[in-house]
């Protein structure tokens, strides 16, 4: 999530993530579409055989955006879009390759478990008509759901099957993480710092957020920064006012710092630590983004659990990552054999074809 330039680095748990955020848009699913086209000039690639049209990846990248809020028609967004069009691409071709591989291996689910699964989804939204609103709102229909269901399982079954022989971790391999990650989660954390911030950002291109010059930015920090010092209002209320930062602008501009973690602007992060608590920063803080205040709202020392306590989850996590080693060397070695055309894809010798 966007924090105002300050974004926090994901934390040491490992998680399972193969399909491309911005489609997570109903049922926590990936939508996935599966047809070939008869007009040749609208296929954007060839995985194996199977093509993937203009019309199927267009779909998609339109409900990207819409979650996201872009106006892809807007020439300021072209840049993006492009680069929105190749990753979702890649994860279409990345989708065909693990229902071919399932299909091959046998691991394609049966009829009646996606019958099953389709009921469970059903069952959570409620009443038949809940299930259709939420299917027009997603510009999806049922078969989209069931092609869903069956890549979502046969993920999973070759996943299982990839993996099943990756062995758990050893005593000394959980004890030499927790020595390697003392100041991490879930093990302990460094010190963090407690801060209250408002962003006013220079050549934004997030909607909704003023596109400002540096000196425009400038000013407008100059003067929200009286507003909270001179005038004496609650810089909380200031920053739901007038913050540029999306991801904390709700909070009152709440944003938590894992100091000398590395993961946070260094000018933000110097800045708001020679605070005391309950200090505002006397000029705004240029970063990456724009220009901050700074509010420093408290300091939490570093803590740490005995190894017992955390020795389950390290364990857990280690074998997590070593089963996703393998499975992304496995997804390495099967898109390295197929017989694939990205016509997306930068032009840069025969890159675009395999």
């Amino acid at each position: 999530m966007y924090n105002g330039g300050i974004m926090q680095k994901g934390d040491i748990v490992v998680k399972n993530k193969l399909f491309y955020g911005g489609l997570m848009l109903l049922f926590s699913l990936v939508l996935f579409v599966a047809g070939c086209a008869n007009n040749k000039a609208n296929v954007v690639a060839v995985v194996n055989g199977q093509e993937i049209t203009r019309q199927e990846l267009d779909k998609q990248v339109n409900a990207a955006a819409k979650q996201f809020g872009i106006d892809l028609q807007n020439q300021e967004f072209k840049d993006m879009k492009e680069q929105i069009e190749q990753n979702i691409l890649e994860e279409m071709i990345q989708q065909k390759l693990i229902i071919q591989e399932a299909e091959k291996q046998k691991l394609l689910p049966a009829k009646e478990e996606v019958d099953q699964e389709l009921k469970k989804i059903k069952d959570s939204l409620g009443k038949e008509e809940d299930f259709k609103k939420a299917l027009a709102e997603a510009n999806m229909t049922e078969q989209n759901v069931r092609d869903n269901i069956v890549l979502r399982q046969a993920y999973s079954k070759l996943f299982e099957k990839v993996t099943a022989d990756v062995k758990k971790p050893t005593e000394e391999d959980i004890i030499n993480f927790y020595n390697q990650h003392k100041d991490q989660e879930p093990i302990g954390t460094p010190e963090r710092l407690e801060v209250k911030h408002i962003l006013f950002a220079v050549d934004s291109r997030l909607p909704n957020v003023p596109k400002r010059t540096d000196q425009e930015a400038l000013a407008a920090a100059k003067l929200a920064l009286a507003e909270v010092t001179q005038k004496g209002r609650d810089f909380a209320a200031v920053a739901r006012e007038v913050s540029d930062d999306p991801g904390t602008k709700e909070s009152g501009g709440s944003y938590t710092i894992d100091r000398g973690a590395g993961t946070t602007d260094p000018a933000f992060e110097k800045a708001a630590a020679a605070l005391k608590p309950g200090e505002i920063t006397k000029e705004p803080v240029k970063s990456a983004y724009g220009y901050h205040l700074i509010k420093l709202e408290k300091i939490l020392p570093a803590s740490q659990k005995p190894l017992a306590e955390v020795k389950d989850d390290i364990a857990y996590q280690l074998e997590s990552k070593a089963k996703q080693d393998k499975f992304s060397q496995f997804m390495d070695d099967l898109r390295k054999n197929a017989a694939i055309e990205n016509k997306l894809a930068p032009k840069t010798g025969d890159s675009a074809k395999k």
